[in-house]
């Protein structure tokens, strides 16, 4: 171990298991970063006792036990005096939540092929998370202000600008795995080595713009059109589309993000599968290339199904009913791949790149300046700074200033338990266009959800 110091993670939301043993892998991996204290919290405890139990026996695995303690609480203010870092994945009602909207907008004819950021099942997402995380963002300015603080929980947008505006806690970062997938993508479409590829890019989590892309500091555009070009004048598969877990890289696997490419010289991070809720006009019924999204393309049972069972299997390991899984340490593609790098670098001041969502102030022109932004950051020992991004272009500008309407719209009702501004922002958000209809769906949708939403009541 290094002479970094001892260093105390408060990780909050740790019954996301998946995301709590990547956390651990990493660190546990990652020598050079000195000792830790994992403070891990969650409100259900069944859930907490499984996280808590499997980083033990990772860490008890791996011979860390000098260096890395581990410990889990049900109350998060009894653990954040004195934090280094603050982790927030939290998702209010987990699963079944997820599988709730998924139900009922479908009900009322809405296919969202995820449903954690935008159209109606990401206004419900956002009304039962957020009002939660402006919770926990006040405790944080409180208990650990001095924290670097990086948020995972969806809707990302909605979040940052919430508890930016209503915890006051400025220094809050998102991350997202996004825009490096995309950039590892785009390099394997290629055959390139990603760490011989740059981007440049900007826009809002779920619907950033990679306008920049290089290999040894050459445009790489042009070849990447050619090839385009190529698949899109062959036969369409149909085994690609829509496939969550297709590491194909053919053109055909994200249509719809090729077809943004070519209007605007700009790929979308990340893919179809989360681009296409940013235009629902495009698929009514949720007609998606011979399709249905969210049913059959890009399936939400399937993903929920596959993390449940994902879940369990960590629970047995935490038990000690089945053997530690040795693939839990190795090098994970997982939403927290971009932490350790980012903590490495702010620790030693290595002033490295990061892709991350922080309060615009400026950094993209025209677009407002209390609006989150995904952009480049630099992670230094005084915290993330948010790179300038002047060139997106005005059509791509004005796609992002079309979609922040709805989510200022949404935080105002989550944060006042406004119905009328529920369906306010449905409307806004595009998939729904009739009032009657809009009502309907933002009653049964706080309906089903109720136990969740205390400020609606």
């Amino acid at each position: 171990m290094s002479a970094v110091g001892r260093q105390t993670l408060v990780l909050i939301g740790a019954g996301s298991a998946v995301f709590t043993r990547g956390l651990l892998a990493d660190l546990i991996c990652a020598t050079d970063l000195g000792d830790w204290d994992i403070h891990l919290v969650d409100i259900a405890e069944e859930p907490l006792a499984t996280a808590v139990g499997l980083a033990r026996k990772m860490v008890g695995a791996r011979g860390a036990d000098p260096h890395i303690s581990v410990s889990g609480s049900t109350d998060r203010r009894a653990v954040l005096p004195g934090a280094d870092f603050v982790i927030t994945c939290v998702g209010v009602g987990g699963r079944p939540a997820w599988q709730t909207d998924h139900r009922v907008c479908m009900e009322h004819g809405i296919f969202q092929p995820v449903g954690d950021s935008v159209m109606p099942g990401g206004i419900s997402r956002l009304l039962r998370t957020t009002p939660v995380l402006v919770e926990i963002a006040v405790d944080v300015a409180e208990l650990a202000p001095d924290a670097f603080f990086f948020n995972y929980s969806n809707p990302m947008t909605a979040n940052v600008m919430a508890m930016s505006r209503y915890a006051g806690l400025h220094q809050v970062v998102g991350l997202c795995h996004g825009v490096h997938h995309v950039q590892r993508h785009l390099a394997a479409y290629l055959g390139e080595p990603l760490e011989e590829t740059s981007t440049l890019y900007a826009g809002i989590n779920h619907l950033t713009f990679l306008y920049d892309f290089r290999v040894r500091g050459r445009d790489a555009w042009p070849r990447i059109r050619a090839k385009v070009a190529g698949d899109l004048a062959g036969p369409m598969d149909p085994a690609m589309i829509g496939d969550i877990f297709n590491e194909n890289t053919n053109a055909w696997q994200n249509p719809f993000s090729w077809e943004i490419f070519a209007r605007y010289g700009a790929f979308p991070a990340a893919e179809d599968r989360h681009v296409t809720e940013f235009f629902p006009e495009r698929w009514p019924g949720g007609a998606y290339y011979g399709k249905t999204l969210g049913v059959d393309a890009f399936s939400v049972p399937e993903i929920l199904a596959w993390g449940e069972d994902r879940y369990q299997g960590m629970r047995r390991q935490a038990e000690g009913t089945v053997p530690l899984d040795g693939a839990a340490f190795e090098q994970s593609g997982g939403e927290q791949e971009q932490l350790i790098g980012i903590i490495r670098s702010v620790l030693g001041d290595q002033r490295k790149m990061f892709s991350c969502n922080v309060i615009n102030n400026g950094l993209i022109p025209n677009l407002p300046s209390d609006a989150a932004v995904e952009i480049p950051g630099v992670a230094t020992a005084r915290g993330i700074r948010g790179i300038a991004v002047p060139d997106l272009g005005p059509a791509l500008t004005a796609v992002l200033q079309r979609r922040l309407t709805p989510v200022y719209l949404s935080i105002e009702a989550a944060m006042n338990g406004d119905r009328g501004m529920v369906v306010e922002a449905i409307l806004a958000d595009g998939a729904v266009s009739d009032p009657a209809a809009a009502a309907s769906l933002a009653d049964d949708l706080i309906a089903a959800q109720i136990q969740h939403l205390p400020r609606f009541r």
